[in-house]
């Protein structure tokens, strides 16, 4: 088929690249976002995501220049488009862990209130199983009056993107596209292929749907195992680092990296949304993964009271500088960060200055964009996210910026070797400390 029009519901991390990339092919492309701000920056060509993002800048501005791309608030417009892409928020609910589906919902009423006979639907959002058969097709038909599958065509497409890389894994990862029918499935390789360089992999809906969730989970999983033998090898005396790099010189492994804590928007939510469609099946793997991964920004807090300590200082009434708000380097993505569950132990009980390079909106304390601000007068520099800036630090100055020389390396940025010749106290993810 020879598209000319297409429009994508959702001009976020994934919906703007996806709308970019379409107008980059020719395509007559319409953004509708609820966000006005969002909208009017996308109009004036202008990128409203930050970050070092390559390519997405120039694509976008080109697209709107040469009249390819527009953005608008507006449904109604919905009916102009021969595909509707969604690419709408599906989060959990933190208490709960149960999914919320509000956006997707709204999403495909408002979809079906506008779509033209014949239009194919596409949902990029992550969703549990079985949500493609027990909500959005009978929202779409409830709203709309018309069939899936004869009135119109509907695909699920999950997305593959990630900060960083939206426009490289857009257009080379392979994609799974899961389809209603045949003649969905047929429209879908159709449409993907005008901007993808990877396959595209056909199923239907349900397998679709358990894939996406399932690869994510199965990252989270691999994050565990390297976070829990972190902790064994702080107790032990160890370096996690070299050890990770003995392990993965055997044939057929792949010892994931430790950290400060696993962020973003997929991992922390998708092993969950998986979880909610099961009813029989008793998951443990699945929840302790989540356990020891949503532990591991409480460990850092332990790490800083622990560096502190040996320079005789506490955590109460202490300045503490976090470095890096972010949960992704050279980002400004702060979903789920484990920044975010520091600075909620450490607040009221120290001073907590903020810095990240990318970050524009704070977080419950101050954010500042100069590091040399954020260092002076701390007592301990708590290294949370492994932007650039951070590995050219210069040691030296920074230990002339800081009261109390400690620090704590959530991403084994820092050379514990030339921390310890400098005085400062180090504490690291990994890092034993433990001597004989």
């Amino acid at each position: 088929m020879n598209w000319r029009a297409v429009a994508v519901v959702g001009a976020g991390y994934v919906g703007l690249p996806v709308a970019c990339t379409f107008a980059a092919n020719g395509i007559d492309t319409l953004a509708v976002d609820v966000v006005q701000e969002r909208v009017d920056k996308i109009n004036r060509g202008q990128c409203p995501i930050v970050g070092d993002e390559p390519g997405l800048a120039d694509l976008l501005s080109a697209a709107v220049g040469k009249g390819k791309l527009t953005a608008t608030t507006d449904p109604t417009r919905l009916s102009g488009a021969e595909a509707i892409i969604v690419c709408v928020d599906t989060p959990i609910d933190e208490g709960t862990k149960r999914p919320v589906l509000d956006a997707l919902k709204g999403a495909s009423r408002t979809v079906g209130a506008n779509m033209r006979r014949g239009a194919l639907v596409s949902i990029e959002s992550t969703v549990p199983p079985r949500t493609m058969s027990d909500v959005v097709i009978p929202v779409l038909e409830e709203v709309s009056g018309m069939k899936a599958g004869s009135d119109f065509r509907l695909v699920h497409c999950p997305e593959r993107v990630m900060p960083g890389r939206l426009l490289h894994n857009l257009t080379s990862y392979d994609r799974v596209l899961g389809g209603y029918d045949q003649g969905s499935v047929d429209l879908g390789l159709s449409l993907y292929s005008t901007i993808m360089k990877g396959k595209l992999h056909p199923t239907d809906l349900l397998n679709a749907e358990l894939s996406k969730t399932l690869e994510n989970a199965y990252r989270d999983v691999q994050i565990a195992f390297a976070n829990e033998v972190a902790l064994a090898c702080e107790e032990l005396g160890a370096d996690a680092f070299e050890v990770r790099r003995l392990v993965n010189t055997c044939p057929f492994r792949d010892m994931h990296i430790p950290g400060s804590g696993v962020g973003g928007h997929c991992l922390p939510k998708d092993p969950w949304l998986f979880a909610s469609s099961l009813r029989g099946v008793p998951l443990r793997l699945v929840p302790a993964a989540r356990e020891i991964n949503e532990g591991m920004p409480r460990h850092m807090v332990e790490l800083v009271g622990s560096a502190l300590e040996e320079k005789g200082r506490s955590v109460e009434g202490s300045r503490i500088a976090v470095l890096g708000l972010a949960f992704l380097r050279d980002s400004d993505d702060t979903r789920h960060s484990p920044s975010l569950t520091i600075i909620d132990e450490l607040s009221g009980r120290s001073e907590v200055v903020v810095h990240d390079p990318f970050v524009a909106k704070p977080y419950r304390v101050p954010l500042v964009r100069d590091l040399g601000e954020a260092l002076k007068g701390a007592d301990c520099l708590v290294l949370v996210t492994d932007h650039s800036a951070y590995a050219r630090m210069d040691l030296e100055m920074v230990k002339g910026l800081m009261r109390t020389p400690a620090v704590v390396d959530g991403r084994n940025v820092l050379s514990p070797e030339r921390c310890g010749a400098l005085g400062f106290a180090y504490r690291g993810i990994g890092k034993g400390t433990r001597k004989g």
